[in-house]
């Protein structure tokens, strides 16, 4: 038994060391402990990370089986937090997006990232930007993190930026020395012990009393591109940047085309100012306009059957947001009722549904013969009746030599056949029907066939 066990026991532990086979391009799973979903591509090497609330803290990167093929991360809108070390010593990861939505970042969630050439922000977030590759806060006056694998030897902190946080500069590979700007105070990163040289930036004061002749410039910033105020002098060739402004970020609009019985729909959200489209999603048409059922036998009370609406993929449209409907007066008496659908919302267009109410079919009771005669006699239909309708033949299935009689009124309940061959069988069945005030005449089911051989 204890070898039994001890087999197992080396078993589980081989299958758990096996690593991730690649063969399986994508790869669907949750980050533990949270609702938080990712879907890795590992032929393309990109890794998608959605859902909606913060990414929580880990000890070693939730993505550490499938490092190796991750390349390009995406955080998407929805996720609020990125907890720390949830890239760490992800290798292969060149660069990291970021969505509107994030609002807190621990600088440690990067660390062993010794490929990241790239942090880009969504110029929409309000709590982060990006420049150049570089993580900031928003207005770039705090540099959170630099790309370890960023392939500059040297940089040189904006004019924006007054503070550099600890650990935004840990691991970087091939940078080699640093200037700080003089607006660029407060470093909290320790250089020396990461044997990056520190220079203090040697540009030109602005200061008329040095005999520049200063033009300010301003440089709008678009939706997504970086604005500035730029410095020159009239009497030297000085250029300076003396500040960046942010993107304004997309002014969003939405704009539905709507679907039709016939052609899709589009519901877009495009950018007002520059055109940019951040999504198009697309309105499937309709494909069935239908009611609950489409007849019934009257019975005195009121019908009322439900409408349906479904499109081109199955989905079923709501009443109220995507159609309407006006409901026929009446729907008691035997006769036809429209339904007319009218599409509202994302949906444009009309349908024109039918309901017909049938009268009550009478009961064959019995045949009565006599010499080349046969009386049929039934139970009358005591409403929406205006008479019954006979059919015989010699047919069993009435598909040939088929005649017919027409009895009017309602409370008739019997008629007699005259002209019968003798020794032949006859097939016989009755059906009432009603006459509408629109010239429309409606008949019920017909009865169960009576059958008799003649005397």
């Amino acid at each position: 038994m204890k070898r039994v066990v001890s087999f197992l026991i080396t078993l589980v532990l081989a299958v758990c060391s096996i690593p991730f086979s690649a063969n399986a391009q994508v790869v669907n799973d949750f980050i533990p402990n949270s609702n938080i979903e990712y879907t890795l591509d590992t032929k393309q090497g990109t890794l998608e990370i959605k859902g909606a609330g913060e990414i929580p803290d880990s000890f070693n990167s939730p993505f550490a089986h499938i490092a190796d093929y991750v390349k390009i991360v995406t955080v998407c809108s929805g996720i609020t937090s990125i907890g720390n070390r949830l890239f760490r010593n992800c290798t292969a990861v060149e660069r990291i997006s970021i969505a509107d939505t994030i609002n807190d970042i621990d600088v440690s969630a990067f660390d062993g990232c010794t490929s990241l050439k790239e942090i880009y922000v969504d110029v929409d977030n309000e709590l982060y930007s990006s420049f150049d590759g570089v993580l900031y806060t928003k207005n770039l006056s705090m540099l959170v993190r630099y790309p370890q694998a960023k392939a500059s030897k040297t940089f040189e902190t904006l004019k924006n930026t007054n503070t550099i946080c600890k650990g935004s500069f840990g691991g970087v590979v091939n940078l080699k020395s640093i200037t700080l700007s003089e607006e660029t105070v407060n470093i909290l990163e320790d250089f020396d012990e990461l044997g990056i040289e520190v220079n203090k930036s040697d540009s030109p004061q602005i200061d008329v009393k040095h005999k520049h002749q200063p033009v300010y410039r301003t440089v709008n910033p678009t939706c997504t591109e970086f604005g500035y105020v730029e410095y020159t002098c009239k009497t030297c060739d000085i250029r300076l940047i003396n500040e960046y402004i942010c993107p304004v970020g997309h002014k969003l609009v939405e704009k539905s085309v709507s679907a039709t019985d016939n052609s899709n729909g589009h519901l877009i959200t495009y950018c007002a100012v520059c055109g940019y489209v951040q999504s198009d999603e697309l309105i499937y048409s309709i494909d069935r306009v239908s009611l609950e059922y489409t007849g019934a036998v009257y019975d005195g009370y009121q019908f009322s059957p439900n409408v349906s609406v479904v499109d081109t993929v199955g989905n079923e449209l709501s009443l109220g947001s995507d159609y309407v409907f006006a409901s026929p007066l009446g729907r008691k008496n035997v006769g036809m009722y429209t339904y007319d659908v009218c599409f509202i919302g994302n949906y444009s267009g009309m349908a024109r549904l039918f309901f017909f109410i049938y009268p009550q079919c009478p009961v064959f009771k019995k045949i009565i013969l006599r010499p080349s005669e046969a009386d049929l006699i039934w139970t009358t239909v005591n409403a929406q009746c205006d008479g019954y309708e006979i059919v015989y033949s010699t047919s069993p299935d009435f598909s040939k030599n088929n005649k017919y009689i027409i009895v009017e009124g309602r409370t008739k309940s019997s008629a007699t056949i005259n002209n019968l061959k003798s020794k032949r069988r006859y097939y016989f069945r009755i059906r009432s029907y009603k006459h509408t005030n629109d010239n429309n005449t409606f008949y019920s089911n017909w009865t169960k066939v009576g059958n008799a051989v003649m005397i």
